[in-house]
C-alpha cells in the first residue's frame, strides 16, 4: 500500500491551515506531507498510527507530527456515538513558514529544535500540556491576520518548553531527516516495504557505510530500537491502516507488506497490538470512513469517501 500524499493548501490570505473536524468516527488514509502537524484530540478514542509507532489514543492526545510521516488516526465507531464523537484538532504549517532565518534568533532556537526533533516521527506531550494547548488552538478558528500568527508562534514556543516523549524515527526521509545516514537507512527500508521486499540488515548496513555489528548498535542507539523490530513496526503501521481502508483479504494484505506468511503475520501483529487483524478490522472499519464534517477556519463541509480530493486527511 501506498502512502497518499496530502497537498496542504492554506485559504487564501493565510500561511498555514487550521481544522476543527467532529465525526463519529475517524479513519482517515494512511497519509503525509511536507507540513508538521499538531493535532489535539478533544473527545473520542482509538488507536494512532504514526512512522512505526502505534498507539492507542483518548481525549487529551496532543501530538507534534514531522513532516513527510505518514500518519493515520482510527477510533472506534462502537464506541463513538452521541456525545462521544471524535473531536479533532488540527494545525498544518510549515516548518519555515515565517522563514529560516527565524531560528537562528535566540528567542525562537527552542522552538527550531523542538521541529528538528520532530522531524520523520513526532512529539507526544502529556494531558496537562493537552488542556492548555486546546484553548488556544480554539483561538485561531476565530483570528485572522497578525493576531492568528502570534497565536501560532505562542503554542509553539509553550509546547518548546514542555516535556514530551519521540515516538518514532520511521518517517520518510525528504529534507526532513537531522541524520544523513539514518536518512539512507530508512528510505531503502520504505522502498522495499512499499514493494513487499524483505530488507536484510546486511543491505541496510552498506547504506549506512557501516558493517552490521556496526549499523545494528548504530540503530539501536539512535532509534533505540532493534532495526528488525523497526522494520516490523513498519510493516505493520501499513497492514493495520490497510485492514481498515480496503476489503481485501487478510493474506493478500500480509503478503503485500513483506510477511512471508499469514501464521507469521497474525503472530507479530497480535503481539504488537494485541489483537489479531480480523478482531482489529472488525473494530475499527466502518462503512462510511469519509463521513466527517470539518470548520477549516471559517465555515463547515461535508466530505465524502467518493471525493478524496475534498478531505481533510487529518
Amino acid at each position: 500500500m501506498k502512502f497518499h500524499f496530502e497537498k496542504i493548501l492554506p485559504r487564501p490570505g493565510e500561511s498555514f491551515a487550521v481544522e476543527y473536524g467532529i465525526s463519529p468516527v475517524l479513519n482517515c488514509l494512511y497519509h503525509l506531507h511536507p507540513e508538521c502537524e499538531l493535532t489535539c484530540i478533544e473527545s473520542g478514542f482509538g488507536c494512532r498510527v504514526i512512522g512505526d509507532s502505534i498507539e492507542p489514543f483518548a481525549a487529551g492526545d496532543l501530538v507534534l507530527i514531522g513532516g513527510m510521516t505518514p500518519h493515520h488516526y482510527l477510533s472506534n465507531p462502537a464506541d463513538s456515538t452521541g456525545p462521544e464523537w471524535s473531536r479533532i484538532r488540527v494545525v498544518k504549517f510549515h516548518p519555515e513558514f515565517c522563514g529560516a532565518k527565524l531560528f537562528e534568533l535566540p528567542e525562537f532556537a527552542p522552538v527550531g529544535a523542538m521541529l528538528a526533533e520532530s522531524r520523520g516521527g513526532g512529539l507526544h506531550f502529556p494531558g496537562n500540556v493537552a488542556e492548555e494547548m486546546v484553548w488556544e488552538m480554539k483561538q485561531l478558528l476565530q483570528q485572522k491576520g497578525v493576531d492568528r500568527v502570534a497565536t501560532l508562534w505562542r503554542i509553539l514556543g509553550k509546547l518548546a518548553r514542555s516535556p514530551r516523549r519521540r515516538l518514532s524515527p520511521g518517517g520518510v526521509p525528504g529534507t526532513a531527516m537531522p541524520d544523513e545516514r539514518l536518512e539512507r537507512v530508512l528510505r531503502l527500508v520504505h522502498r522495499r516495504i512499499e514493494r513487499g521486499e524483505p530488507v536484510p540488515l546486511s543491505e541496510a548496513a552498506a547504506a549506512a557505510c557501516l558493517t552490521p555489528p556496526a549499523f545494528s548498535r548504530y540503530f539501536r542507539q539512535t532509534t533505540r530500537k532493534r532495526f528488525v523490530d523497526c522494520v516490523i513496526d513498519l510493516r505493520l503501521s501499513r497492514t493495520a491502516a490497510e485492514l481498515v481502508r480496503t476489503g481485501r483479504p487478510i493474506l493478500e494484505i500480509a503478503l503485500d507488506a513483506g510477511f512471508g506468511n499469514l501464521s507469521n503475520f497474525n503472530r507479530q501483529f497480535r503481539k504488537r497490538l494485541g489483537m489479531t487483524p480480523r478482531t482489529w478490522r472488525e473494530r475499527f472499519r466502518i462503512a462510511d470512513p469519509g463521513l466527517l464534517t470539518c470548520q477549516k477556519s471559517t465555515g463547515f463541509r461535508q466530505k465524502s469517501a467518493r471525493d478524496p480530493g475534498g478531505h481533510s486527511l487529518y
